[in-house]
């Protein structure tokens, strides 16, 4: 749907945060409005420090604002070749949303882990020739919409094996018992408690087949070139909303 468009006559010694506040008694429609911020078309930036005035952050009378949610749906292909679907911040750096991400899948170190932007063709299945015939693969993708992206302890087995990520008691600091882990309170375990209570099965040799594998120097050499920029955030590097990036080592 279009944006519906508000023209507002303010004065420059107005801060950022009376703006917003001035807009949304006009829009005038009950709901929280408490994680919509103002993203600024033509600078491509957000409008973050609402202290600040409209004359400090250099908006003029030409300048058209868009108010948007800062947590947006992404989609994210997993190390382990699993897709989810979850809420992830576009006004934060991706260096913080990438930890915010890491400590919803309960992924530790994700200091170690970014954001990568694949070429056009990195998710399109291989062409076969003898089975051209053959029903395409629906991707089966985990939908973590309702999950928090605050903090809170990190609770959510499955993802990987347990072997590879041991669960800590987040008071005691002593390893989790599976049972604990899995019947916590978090939503995000009410909401996905038969598939987290599994450890996901490895790829069949199959599906790795399918997966787009870069051969060459150039191959190789593209798709690092998409890694996202850790000091910017989303929003400012182009991403849409829904968009598949890769989460990677």
């Amino acid at each position: 749907e279009k944006p519906k468009e508000v023209t507002l006559r303010v004065s420059g010694d107005l801060h950022v945060g009376g703006l917003m506040l001035k807009l949304v008694e006009q829009i005038n429609v009950a709901q929280d409005w408490s994680d919509f911020a103002l993203w600024w078309e033509q600078k491509h930036c957000w409008l973050l420090k609402t202290h600040w005035t409209l004359d400090k952050c250099g908006v003029q009378a030409d300048a058209k604002l868009l108010f948007t949610p800062q947590h947006k749906m992404l989609r994210l292909r997993l190390p382990n070749a699993k897709t989810v679907r979850l809420r992830v911040s576009f006004s934060a750096v991706v260096f913080k949303a990438v930890s915010d991400i890491c400590k919803i899948l309960n992924i530790r170190r994700s200091e170690e882990l970014s954001l990568l932007k694949p070429s056009g063709d990195y998710f399109k299945k291989k062409k076969k020739k003898d089975k051209s015939n053959r029903e395409p693969i629906i991707e089966d993708i985990l939908n973590l919409e309702g999950s928090p992206t605050t903090s809170g302890p990190p609770v959510s087995p499955g993802l990987y094996s347990k072997t590879m990520t041991p669960t800590y008691d987040p008071i005691s600091g002593t390893p989790a018992s599976s049972t604990m882990t899995w019947f916590s309170d978090s939503p995000l375990t009410e909401q996905n408690c038969s598939v987290l209570a599994f450890s996901q099965p490895p790829q069949s040799p199959e599906a790795l087949a399918d997966m787009y594998q870069p051969r060459s120097l150039v191959d190789k050499a593209r798709l690092n070139a998409g890694w996202l920029d850790s000091s910017r955030s989303l929003m400012e590097q182009g991403i849409q909303e829904d968009e598949q990036l890769l989460l990677r080592f």
